[in-house]
Order: structure tokens, then sequence, then C-alpha cells
């Protein structure tokens, strides 16, 4: 925490203060935190938890990670690409599931949130 005295020399060096989300804010140039939006990363992230916590079919997946029909195709198919994700038709249904790598890259990106205390 940063004390009254600190705060007003980090304003007097036009230092942005306070949490994460208000330092990404000032940075930015942001005075509303609701346009705050999702990078690539943080979408990809999303959607491998998404499929590592059951989800199996698109739609499942889709709104999971929260996310549009179109949004999630384009993501699919480049995580699949990667072969962080693998594809199967079961009953006539498509379904994913982690593969081997995509299991790794989603245990080190759940560590680094929680060292960071997201």
């Amino acid at each position: 925490m940063t004390s009254d005295m600190e705060t007003e020399q980090l304003q007097e060096k036009g230092q942005p203060q306070g949490n994460l989300e208000n330092v990404e804010n000032q940075i930015m140039g942001r005075n509303d935190t609701r346009l705050i939006r999702r990078s690539h990363l943080e979408i990809f992230c999303d959607i491998l938890r998404a499929v590592g916590s059951g989800a199996e079919r698109p739609t499942h997946i889709m709104y999971k990670a929260n996310l549009s029909w179109d949004v999630l195709q384009s993501y699919l198919k480049t995580l699949q690409s990667q072969d962080l994700i693998e594809a199967q038709a079961t009953e006539g249904r498509r379904t994913y599931r982690l593969s081997k790598k995509g299991y790794e890259i989603l245990k080190q990106f759940i560590s680094i949130r929680q060292d960071l205390n997201f």
C-alpha cells in the first residue's frame, strides 16, 4: 500500500497509481474500466480453461469462454494449428479436448495468474 505522501510524490512525477487495473487505465488513457477488453492471450487461455474444465462441444466452449460463434471458430482453428487442442468427431458431433501441450500451457498460465494474484 502506498502512503498519502508516496501517492502525492507519484502524482507529482506523473506516474500512475493504484491497483493494476487503475494503472493500466491511466497508462492507456482510459477513464472507464468497462472499456477493458481481453487480450488474445487471455482469450486463448479462456478457451483452454473451458476445454480443460470439461466443455467439449463448441457451443459449451463458446458460452464458458464468453465468445461469439465466429470469434470462437477462428480461435479454435488457431489452437488446433498450434497443437494445443484436438478435434474429434463423435456421434456426428465435433468435440474438442486439450492436447498434452495445451494442458501444459494451461497449467503455466494458471500458475502465473496465481503468482500475480489475479
